[in-house]
C-alpha cells in the first residue's frame, strides 16, 4: 500500500486516542503495527486512519513535549504521501436511508469518480462509510510532487499548496456537480477538507452510529448496498477487497492537467497570506474557546438561514476565526458548514479572510447604513447584535473573547 514498507498511517479510534501513554511521554499509534492495531481495535467501534503516510521517525517523537498547536506543522514535516480523500456526507438534517438522500449521495460520489478517472483510471477507490461515501486518489498518483518538493526549504508551505489545492479542486467538482444535479442540493455535501492529519475511517471499520461496515465499492457503478455493509461482515464483502488499493496510475498528466491550476491558484493564495501576516494581524496565541465568543458570533453561528448580508456575516466569522486561533481544520468546518446551511456561495472568502484581515470593529458592524460587500462589513440588519455587559467594555469580538489580548490593548492604551 504505501511508497515503501517503511511508510504507516497513524489512526485513532472514535475519533480519539491518537497516542499510546508511556509513563510521562505519549506516541502517536502506528496502525501498521499489530500492537497498537489491537490497542485501537480493542477499545474502539470506529477506527480512523490518516490519509497522511509517515515516515517511521514521527513515531519516535513524545507528542508530550510538543505545543497542540505545533502538531499539525510536525505531521507535515514527517509526511511522505498523501491520499487525496473525498468525504461525500448526507445534507445536514437528512437520513442516509431516505432513497432519495442515497441516490444524491451516490449521484455526487459517481459524478467525482468519473471526472478524476479521466486521467487516472485504475488510481480512483470508494468506499461506502456507512453514512455517506468516501473517494480516494492513491498516493502513488503525486508521487512526483513529494519527489520534487520534499526536500526543499520550503516543504511545509509547498505540503500546505497541495492540500490546498485539493480543496479547490473538490470546490469546483461540488460547483460542477449542482449545476447539472440542482434537485440535489442540501441533500448532499462533500468536505473541502484536505490537512495535515484529516482522517477517514479504516476499510472494514464500523460506523459510530449505525451497524454497518466501511466496505468497497465498484468505482465505475458507485451503489450503496446496506445488505452487504451489515455486521457481521460476510466472507464474500471481505474477499471483494482483496485488492482494493493495489493499482495506480502515473500521475504526471493528472497534475499537469488537472491539478496545475488549483496548484498555481493555492500557491498564489498561501504566498499572499504570508505577505499579510508581515503586516502585523494579532492571532491569539493560545485557541480560544467557543464558550468564551461574543454574542454576535454565536448569534451568527446558530442562523438557520441568512440571505442579504451573507458574505459579509461569512468574511465575519472567517476573520474571528483566525484571529481567535481556531486551528486551520477547525475553522473551515464551521464556516464551510454555515455557508452550507445557508446555501451561500463561498468563493475566496475564507481563503481571503481567515487570518488574513482583522475583525472588523463593534463600531463598523453596527453602523446603519447597508453598504455591500467587500467595502462595507455592517450586520446591523442581521438582528444578531445584542451586547451584553462585555460587549460595551471592548472595540471588537475579537477583544471580547481574548481577554488576555484586551488587557496588554488597556495597558498599551493608557502607556
Amino acid at each position: 500500500m504505501t511508497r515503501d514498507d517503511s511508510l504507516s498511517r497513524a489512526g485513532n479510534g472514535d475519533g480519539v486516542g491518537w497516542y499510546r501513554h508511556k509513563r510521562q511521554s505519549k506516541f502517536k499509534l502506528d496502525l501498521s503495527k499489530e500492537e497498537d492495531y489491537t490497542y485501537i481495535a480493542s477499545r474502539f467501534r470506529t477506527m480512523y486512519w490518516t490519509l497522511n503516510f509517515f515516515k517511521p521517525a514521527i513515531y519516535q517523537i513524545d507528542y508530550q513535549a510538543i505545543r497542540k498547536e505545533d502538531s499539525p506543522q510536525t505531521s507535515r514535516t514527517y509526511t511522505a504521501a498523501y491520499t487525496f480523500g473525498v468525504d461525500i456526507d448526507k445534507g445536514h438534517g437528512y437520513d442516509i436511508h431516505q432513497p432519495d438522500v442515497k441516490k444524491a449521495v451516490e449521484e455526487m460520489a459517481q459524478f467525482v469518480a468519473d471526472k478524476l478517472r479521466q486521467y487516472i483510471p485504475n488510481s480512483v477507490y470508494v468506499l461506502f462509510s456507512g453514512g455517506g461515501i468516501n473517494v480516494y486518489v492513491h498516493h502513488q498518483v503525486f508521487s512526483r510532487y513529494f519527489e520534487k518538493f520534499q526536500d526543499s526549504e520550503d516543504w511545509d508551505l509547498m505540503l500546505l499548496v497541495l492540500l490546498d489545492a485539493f480543496d479547490y479542486l473538490i470546490e469546483d467538482l461540488k460547483n460542477r456537480f449542482f449545476e447539472i444535479h440542482s434537485e440535489y442540493f442540501g441533500k448532499v455535501k462533500p468536505d473541502q477538507l484536505n490537512n495535515s492529519q484529516r482522517v477517514f475511517k479504516c476499510i472494514f471499520s464500523v460506523h459510530r452510529k449505525y451497524d454497518y461496515a466501511v466496505i468497497p465499492l465498484d468505482p465505475q457503478n458507485i451503489k450503496i448496498d446496506f445488505e452487504a455493509a451489515k455486521l457481521p461482515i460476510k466472507k464474500e464483502v471481505i474477499d471483494s477487497a482483496a485488492n482494493w488499493y493495489a493499482n495506480y496510475d502515473d500521475g504526471k498528466d493528472f497534475l499537469n492537467f488537472v491539478m496545475k491550476p488549483y496548484l498555481k491558484l493555492a500557491y498564489e493564495k498561501r504566498e499572499h497570506c504570508r505577505k499579510i501576516t508581515a503586516l502585523d494581524i494579532e492571532i491569539s496565541k493560545i485557541p480560544i474557546s467557543s464558550e468564551m465568543w461574543p454574542p454576535c458570533i454565536r448569534n451568527i453561528l446558530s442562523l438557520p438561514f441568512c440571505g442579504e448580508g451573507r458574505t459579509r456575516a461569512l468574511a465575519l466569522v472567517a476573520s474571528f476565526l483566525g484571529q481567535v486561533g481556531v486551528e486551520e481544520s477547525e475553522a473551515k468546518k464551521i464556516f464551510y458548514g454555515l455557508a452550507e446551511r445557508w446555501r451561500a456561495p463561498t468563493s475566496n472568502i475564507f481563503e481571503s479572510y481567515y487570518k488574513k484581515m482583522k475583525c472588523p470593529t463593534c463600531k463598523r458592524m453596527r453602523a446603519s447604513d447597508n453598504i455591500g460587500f467587500p467595502n462595507g462589513v455592517s450586520i446591523f440588519h442581521l438582528g444578531v447584535c445584542k451586547p451584553d455587559g462585555r460587549c460595551v467594555k471592548v472595540p471588537s469580538p475579537r477583544y471580547y473573547a481574548d481577554k488576555k489580548a484586551n488587557k496588554e490593548r488597556l495597558k498599551h492604551k493608557g502607556s
